[in-house]
């Protein structure tokens, strides 16, 4: 039987932000996997199939980056959400954590009410663009999607006032 509280999977090497926000995430009615390996968290995402991944850009070992590409290397998590939950926020590393491929980038320190209100937000679009369901093999519908859902975005900011 599916749940129907979302599962985070939160990665991140400081064992206080681990604890913070893994808490008050269960208290929001989230369920939550914390990990503090990068390496670790490739396979606990396969065995788990959360319904988001949070992972910061800085950790041990093989560093966020290095971690997206291989989660996206997994057909069963090619279409599961990867937000860069990290203390990079210069202009340079948002960029290049978005030509990355993750889905969004959420700046550190985070209110635990705002990150709250972003997971349900990003969980909430990417079941808009592909339901739970769906297969998650065909990379190819993953990557138009993407590459469609980035110049919707890019569309919508330039049609913004300034």
């Amino acid at each position: 039987m599916p749940h129907s509280r979302p599962l985070v999977l939160l990665v991140d090497n400081h064992a206080d932000t681990r604890d913070m926000y893994s808490e008050y995430l269960r208290m929001r009615d989230f369920r939550v996997i914390a990990c503090s390996d990068s390496r670790m968290s490739i396979d606990l995402a396969r065995t788990c199939a959360p319904d988001i991944i949070l992972l910061e850009l800085r950790m041990n070992g093989m560093n966020g980056a290095e971690a997206l590409a291989r989660l996206r290397q997994e057909p069963s998590l090619a279409l599961v959400p990867i937000v860069a939950l990290t203390a990079s926020v210069l202009s340079f590393e948002r960029a290049a954590a978005m030509a990355a491929g993750f889905t969004e980038l959420l700046p550190k320190p985070c209110f635990p009410e705002d990150l709250a209100r972003a997971i349900t937000r990003i969980i909430s679009a990417s079941r808009i663009l592909v339901p739970h369901n769906a297969l998650r093999a065909d990379q190819g519908v993953v990557r138009r999607r993407r590459a469609a859902a980035r110049e919707h975005a890019v569309a919508a900011s330039a049609q913004t006032p300034r």
